[in-house]
């Protein structure tokens, strides 16, 4: 067993079903180092194929407007569209503040799909049509919301 194993537990029936699992993996635990078993609501996270597809765009949308905008990086468009769609916070860190930085992506699914969306609109209105891979996570997720 290693650090970060988890078991998504979706019903009480489901809970019985994985509880042998369960069992077998704490009685298998190397106690050389303390195990600590933590109960948390199940938080659909972001997915590796959201966040490579939005860096995908990123670059797309730099090699569109570089010519336009010399500072139009990959790096510069997606601190753009996570300010624009995401925002700015003020972090204090003791006795010092530091004033506009920019949100990070979110980090459950639904929310980053959310951005995603603003983005692509975001790019269409400015005549940039994003790629929208067959067989990505994002493409999915709108195939079956408008099925």
């Amino acid at each position: 067993m290693t650090q970060g194993d988890h078991v998504r537990i979706n019903s009480k029936e489901d809970s019985v079903k994985k509880l042998p699992f369960l069992l077998k993996r704490v009685a298998s635990w190397d106690y050389t180092v303390p195990l600590v078993i933590k109960l948390e609501q199940y938080k659909d996270e972001r997915s590796l194929s959201q966040n490579s597809l939005f860096h995908i765009w990123c670059r797309q949308m730099s090699k569109e407007f570089i010519g336009k905008v010399p500072n139009a990086t990959e790096e510069g468009i997606k601190f753009m569209m996570k300010s624009k769609f995401l925002g700015t916070q003020s972090i204090q860190c003791g006795s010092q503040v530091f004033n506009e930085q920019v949100m990070p992506l979110p980090k459950e699914k639904g929310a980053m799909s959310f951005f995603m969306d603003e983005v692509y609109a975001w790019a269409a209105d400015k005549d940039v049509l994003l790629s929208l891979p067959q067989y990505n996570e994002y493409t999915e997720l709108k195939r079956n919301q408008n099925a």
